[in-house]
């Protein structure tokens, strides 16, 4: 009997080089991460980069040492967070940018752990990814996307769509609100002291025909045709696993996310869940 290796992510992304004396306190500003906090340990932690209402605008891995930021860029749009960076820099920051090659990231992944409690390793020497890599098979580009959708792992121009903000997301949990001032603040401190979200990112699956669950598409919370039929959410991820069967991602409303079944435009039956990395809100 041969033995199915475990899996592996093994993708490269995009990555900045923050540098200079003002970099900790630079990125303490920029991020939802406590910079000055995290000077003291080794590794890479995360953080989200936000609008100034406290919508997300990219997840970002960084490791820092005492004068430079390596930033991987997660999910998010490489130019935009260059441009937000450069138009908050000034001399008296003590702070310089550059674009780095792309980083390759590889990180163990299964159905059952959040990605965000396992230990991921950048390969900036390519003797070790043969180490690193001996014991595990590298995920296909579909297993990788299922996987991605399952644990809840946010996408540019989907769940990071300019309105949502790292609570409905599911990514709570590295926001740190005693860190002091930082761009997206007022908005956090708004959504924390009224409890109160628009939507949280649900795992949903469904059979049926793939063109009835687009990206965009809305869900409901009944088939019937009345009064009672109404919105509950949309979808913003979807994939075809065969013939009739599709799972994805959706922001379902709040006052909805306790119910199990949603329902499609075409009245299809939708089963929804947590997805495995979601940090509940609050």
């Amino acid at each position: 009997m041969t033995e199915t290796k475990s899996l592996i992510w093994d993708e490269t992304f995009p990555s900045l080089l923050l540098k200079g004396d003002g970099t900790a306190a630079f990125l303490h500003g920029q991020t939802t991460a406590d910079i000055l906090a995290q000077q003291q340990l080794e590794g890479v932690f995360l953080s989200c980069w936000l609008s100034t209402k406290g919508s997300l605008k990219a997840l970002l891995e960084t490791r820092i040492s005492s004068n430079m930021a390596e930033l991987v860029i997660i999910a998010g749009e490489i130019n935009s967070i260059i441009d937000g960076f450069e138009s908050v820099i000034f001399p008296a920051d003590q702070v310089k940018l550059e674009v780095l090659q792309p980083i390759r990231r590889i990180q163990k992944i299964n159905n059952y752990e959040s990605w965000k409690e396992l230990n991921p390793i950048w390969i900036c020497n390519s003797n070790l990814i043969e180490k690193e890599t001996s014991e595990y098979a590298k995920a296909t580009k579909e297993e990788l996307e299922i996987w991605k959708i399952r644990q809840g792992i946010p996408s540019f121009n989907r769940e990071i769509n300019g309105e949502a903000n790292p609570y409905e997301l599911g990514l709570g949990d590295i926001v740190k609100l005693d860190k002091g001032c930082y761009l997206g603040q007022e908005g956090i401190a708004r959504f924390f002291r009224s409890k109160s979200l628009k939507y949280q990112l649900r795992y949903w699956e469904a059979y049926g025909e793939a063109d009835n669950f687009d990206i965009g598409k809305k869900l409901f919370n009944t088939i019937q045709d009345n009064e009672l039929k109404k919105k509950v959410g949309f979808i913003t991820s979807s994939i075809k696993i065969n013939d009739n069967f599709l799972c994805g991602l959706a922001l379902i409303k709040n006052n909805f996310i306790n119910k199990d079944i949603c329902f499609s435009e075409k009245d299809e039956s939708i089963t929804i869940k947590k997805p495995i990395s979601f940090t509940q809100p609050f």
